[in-house]
């Protein structure tokens, strides 16, 4: 009796975690982790299949419990927190953004007026603004 194409995509898919799980172990690696749990995600890149994949089938959230088991969690550096902006900052940034804001009106406005130029240039017609 031969597989279906499902069966044989979850077989293959199947192996590939097998065969990432011993990559981990050999380079004495822990599993990708977010929030305390093994992140699924990146495993599912890592393996090349979707992530839904550990939901619908449960031998590969199983595999991968054990593995959690096995190998622990690989918990990222905490990033530094970012620096408190003052007021000064603050208020460079609100000028910045202004006068963004005043530049790209002027832009816009500056564009029609050239279309409306090039329209007259090729057709010969004034257009009165």
């Amino acid at each position: 009796m031969s597989l279906n194409t499902f069966q044989q995509i979850s077989g293959e898919n199947y192996r590939r975690l097998e065969e990432y799980i011993e990559r981990l172990r050999d380079a004495g690696l822990k599993l990708p982790s977010r929030g305390g749990k093994v992140n699924k995600t990146a495993v599912a890149t890592a393996c090349g299949f979707n992530r839904e994949t550990f939901a619908q089938n449960k031998r590969f959230e199983k595999v991968l419990d054990e593995a959690v088991a096995e190998l622990g969690l690989d918990i990222p550096a905490k990033a530094p927190d970012p620096v408190p902006r003052d007021s000064r900052d603050k208020s460079r940034i609100l000028t910045l953004e202004q006068q963004l804001a005043a530049l790209r009106s002027e832009n816009w406005e500056l564009r029609r007026r050239l279309a409306r130029y090039e329209h007259a240039t090729t057709s010969g017609r004034r257009v009165i603004a």
